[in-house]
């Protein structure tokens, strides 16, 4: 994308090498402070993006939320801090530094701004996360991860899996969650959305090419201009030209006689 390298000619000093790192880092240090002080509500409170307290001041808050820690038992929490590490550092590896913060960044942005449609609405990084994994399946499809540390799927079955769960649960909830999933997985088609209609286009391409080969291998090269036979209906015939046009074998010998 020429946009996106110019974008990181001018900017690409200013972005942060191992994000994903910090960002569990971040969640660990606030799931320690959580079971600490066992009282979820008094951390999340401060941490928890709203618009409308964001407006008031407390700026913070359109980072901390990323901080969050998924709502599990910490099994399971783990299990996901280890995947997500897996994805976030492989998309970076990928891509390179610059790209994978602006990948996170553009979620995190738009999912600000649909807080100003709602400006009570706690807004959680639960989608945002599901950004990485679908830009990791799309660039690593035939990746195998052990679901559960057990459960061998490639990462294209998990992907169309989740998209199916989401698509269901995006009908089935109230508007509010519905912009908010949209601001958190918009930046999927927008970093992929191109690379996916050429990927169709060249499929749709090799295709035609392929058909094309096909007819033309279907379609006879000698045909007999007295018998009408063709080498594809009489493969066991041989031809030869003359100045009328091509004759099979078995014509000529006939004429012979």
């Amino acid at each position: 994308m020429a946009f996106l390298d110019k974008l990181e000619k001018r900017f690409g000093s200013l972005a942060i090498q191992n994000l994903t790192i910090y960002i569990i880092v971040g969640q660990v240090l606030t799931y320690a402070m959580m079971a600490l002080r066992n009282d979820q509500m008094g951390i999340l409170q401060y941490m928890v993006f709203r618009f409308d307290l964001f407006m008031s001041g407390e700026v913070w808050r359109i980072l901390s939320f990323m901080l969050i820690p998924p709502p599990a038992h910490w099994i399971w929490i783990a299990f996901a801090w280890i995947v997500f590490y897996l994805m976030g550092t492989s998309l970076e590896a990928k891509w390179g530094a610059f790209r994978y913060n602006l990948y996170l960044l553009t979620s995190v942005v738009c999912v600000a701004l649909v807080g100003a449609l709602y400006p009570r609405l706690p807004i959680s990084n639960y989608y945002v996360a599901y950004s990485v994994t679908f830009g990791f399946a799309y660039l690593y499809p035939n990746f195998e991860l052990r679901l559960y540390f057990i459960l061998p799927v490639k990462m294209k079955w998990l992907g169309l899996f989740i998209a199916g769960l989401l698509i269901f649960e995006f009908f089935s909830s109230p508007a509010p969650i519905r912009w908010m999933m949209i601001g958190s997985l918009i930046n999927f088609p927008l970093f992929f959305g191109l690379d996916f209609f050429r990927g169709l286009k060249a499929k749709q391409r090799v295709t035609e090419m392929k058909q094309a080969k096909e007819k033309f291998e279907s379609e006879p090269f000698h045909t007999c201009s007295v018998c009408g036979a063709t080498d594809v209906s009489h493969p066991e015939r041989s031809f030869r030209y003359t100045k009328d046009g091509a004759i099979c074998s078995e014509c000529s010998e006939q004429e012979q006689q």
